[in-house]
């Protein structure tokens, strides 16, 4: 893939280095040159000078053949603009913006743009591990909105299968692990003590996950 990042921060620069790392065409723009600096010498992308919403900048980084965009500099105005440029005049295919204002994030979200939003991402993901058993596997999935968690089977949850654990609220089970041997689930699956399941879970109900696994 051919990958333009605009911002050459601590994200940028980690994030250009890793997919640069990983085989990846990768070009960073950055308006100030020496931001460059803070790429490892693991990089082997490009680097180019000049304002991230700059059509003659963005042209100059080879954004009309890219297949990737992600504006992640510390400004919300300015990743946005950068992708709406990438995403409406240069029809990249995938193009992300980081957003700090979360409430700027639904906004844009709703308009289309893909966003992501290091403060509510963080913000429940800190709420959740109040909640949840810290030796319990726990994502949050873009968007902020789904969480994955694994949770245990005990005698005390009123449900035998994954079809009734689907039944006691809006859980999704996606695998079923038992006797360390884990596989996709199905609904008829009749579990046993100590099962281990990985649920999709609206961040919403994660109070309710936990009243129902914990007791």
């Amino acid at each position: 893939m051919y990958i333009i990042i605009v911002g050459c921060g601590r994200l940028g620069s980690t994030l250009g280095t890793r997919l640069s790392k990983e085989g990846h065409d990768v070009a960073i723009v950055d308006r100030n040159a020496d931001n460059f600096a803070r790429l490892s010498d693991e990089f082997n992308g490009t680097t180019v000078a000049g304002v991230g919403f700059d059509i003659d900048v963005l042209r100059s980084a080879g954004i009309e053949h890219a297949d990737g965009f992600a504006a992640v500099t510390e400004g919300d105005n300015m990743n946005i603009m950068a992708a709406q440029v990438a995403k409406n005049i240069f029809k990249v295919p995938m193009v992300i913006a980081r957003v700090f204002d979360p409430v700027k994030g639904e906004t844009y979200r709703a308009l289309g743009l893909d966003t992501v939003c290091p403060t509510t991402s963080a913000a429940n993901i800190i709420y959740s591990r109040f909640l949840i058993r810290h030796d319990d596997m726990h994502f949050v999935l873009p968007g902020d909105n789904i969480e994955l968690v694994e949770v245990a089977c005990n005698s005390a949850i009123p449900a035998r299968t994954v079809g009734e654990v689907e039944a006691l609220d809006d859980f999704k089970v996606i695998s079923v692990t038992h006797d360390g041997n884990t596989v996709l689930a199905k609904a008829g699956d009749v579990l046993a003590e100590g099962d281990r399941l990985m649920l999709a879970v609206h961040f919403s109900d994660v109070p309710r996950l936990n009243t129902i696994f914990r007791r």
